[in-house]
């Protein structure tokens, strides 16, 4: 079958010259059968990783701590594949459909001439169709997809999957540039097309079968020692008020997803595995009083099997509220313009109890607590005046041109879509600089641009269904690149 497919190139040129010179159907029926070959291969090679997946999975009851981690890889690698792989065969349905007759069998090879139906399909003129574009994000979704379910380990499977499934620009015999979908797929008869489907399911199951192979054979890669990694604390603040809420995370200095933290400590006290997330542990507790504290601690992650304590040690700042100095406008009758004034804040505090004598008992003190209001030592007050203003029109985020007060929006869409600004009263429309990106229980991630980075994609992908994605933070300028106002934050609500 792999000498076969050696020559694949040299009968695609050959079916190209004689489709050319009259539409031979000796060709086109050989290439029916070099794709029920395939197509056997391909189901042989499932049976063979049902039996490989049932060995390994065997090693998993026989030792649960040791392989149930890997064998999450493993699932997590199979679904993505599946969800690829029968999206193919429903394209090669579709492909036979459109291009046999109502009573025509499959195996009427000669009738599959016609390049008509994904021509019309994938292509619309030099654009490509809302379907061509889909195949593309199937693609790149599937090799996205079973990376991550990798995660670290594993590089010659992840290399298999990138080499594969690339879908960059080819160039031709006669040294053009063209794009991977039409050199792949434009102006072929129906049965190379569908033979070229039949060989990306082929390679999915070949990928699939490398990986439970590596499983079964232990070659998981370690790409570092566990015992070398180190705790490191990422609060979202430097520095915090008195009775504010102290967040952030505390993760390994090599990060990996994977790895599930348990017996969590912080600064002496057990933590529940609710502070656990993929790889990391959560930081979330109410700030003390003003001063410099430790953060410090340990938690335990498996590594092979085997239980390896991680430490961490870091520190936090809180500070006063007392300097604080809050801005109030005032308006007046005799100037038509905004006043400002920095006023500084008056703290109350609590006088001594003072004993007070009454006429009725002079033998008796009823304490009375005082409280005067005591202005910071040293207040600078100024006061300016500035320029007249209207208040200055709404301008709201965009995406995919849709306004993004709250929607709800696909994964898949979200992945690919563009951010913008839009002036709501003239509807004018801004270039977005950067923004950030938050899911809730994940860090802040800072996008340059107005597409989601890779960094940005991932922090998407581990949204649940129905959690709130925020957008927030976004800057825009105008065509001149002057720098517009503030634009509000976009709220999305992910499905799957």
């Amino acid at each position: 079958m792999h000498k076969l497919l050696n020559y694949l190139p040299l009968l695609l040129s050959l079916i190209i010259v004689t489709t050319s010179c009259g539409n031979d159907e000796k060709v086109i029926t050989s290439f029916g059968y070099m794709n029920e070959k395939l197509e056997e291969s391909t189901s042989l090679t499932e049976v063979k990783n049902g039996v490989y997946r049932g060995i390994f999975e065997r090693k998993v009851k026989q030792d649960s701590l040791k392989h149930t981690p890997i064998h999450k890889r493993l699932m997590g690698a199979q679904k993505v594949s599946n969800e690829f792989y029968y999206y193919l065969e429903s394209l090669k349905d579709s492909v036979y459909k459109g291009t046999l007759g109502k009573n025509d069998a499959r195996t009427s090879y000669e009738k599959l001439v016609s390049s008509k139906y994904l021509d019309k399909h994938f292509f619309e003129g030099k654009s490509l169709t809302t379907s061509g574009k889909e195949f593309l994000l199937e693609i790149n979704e599937y090799k996205d997809g079973f990376k991550q379910a990798l995660g670290k380990g594993y590089g010659t499977v992840a290399s298999m999957v990138s080499s594969r499934f690339r879908t960059k620009e080819l160039m031709d015999y006669s040294g053009n540039i063209i794009p991977w979908l039409n050199f792949k797929f434009e102006s072929f008869p129906a049965m190379a097309s569908i033979f070229n489907i039949s060989q990306m399911q082929y390679d999915i199951r070949q990928i699939e079968m490398e990986l439970i192979d590596a499983m079964n054979s232990g070659e998981f890669e370690k790409e570092f020692a566990m015992r070398n990694y180190t705790g490191i604390v990422r609060l979202d603040k430097g520095s915090y008020y008195p009775d504010e809420r102290i967040t952030g995370k505390v993760v390994m200095g090599r990060f990996d997803e994977s790895i599930e933290p348990f017996d969590i400590v912080m600064n002496g006290r057990e933590l529940s595995n609710k502070y656990a997330t993929e790889g990391a542990v959560l930081v979330d507790f109410k700030a003390p009083k003003p001063g410099e504290y430790p953060l410090n601690g340990n938690f335990t992650v498996l590594y092979d099997g085997t239980p390896v304590k991680i430490n961490y040690n870091s520190k936090y700042k809180v500070v006063s509220r007392d300097n604080i100095v809050e801005k109030i406008v005032y308006k007046t009758e005799y100037v038509d313009k905004p006043v400002y004034i920095d006023r500084p804040v008056y703290i109350k505090e609590k006088t001594k109890t003072t004993p007070k004598v009454t006429p009725e008992a002079t033998t008796e003190t009823q304490p009375v607590a005082e409280t005067e209001p005591k202005v910071i030592a040293n207040p600078k007050t100024r006061k300016y005046y500035t320029p007249s203003k209207k208040a200055s029109p709404e301008i709201e985020g965009t995406v995919n041109n849709e306004k993004g007060g709250y929607v709800t929006m696909l994964k898949t869409t979200l992945r690919q879509a563009k951010l913008g600004a839009v002036r709501t009263k003239d509807n004018q429309t801004f270039d977005v600089t950067s923004f950030k990106i938050k899911v809730p229980g994940l860090l802040t991630v800072y996008v340059e641009g107005n597409e989601f980075t890779r960094e940005a994609i991932r922090t998407i992908d581990k949204a649940r269904t129905g959690q709130r994605v925020t957008i927030f933070d976004i800057k825009a300028v105008d065509a001149n690149g002057a720098r517009v106002g503030k634009v509000k934050e976009i709220k999305i609500s992910v499905k799957r």
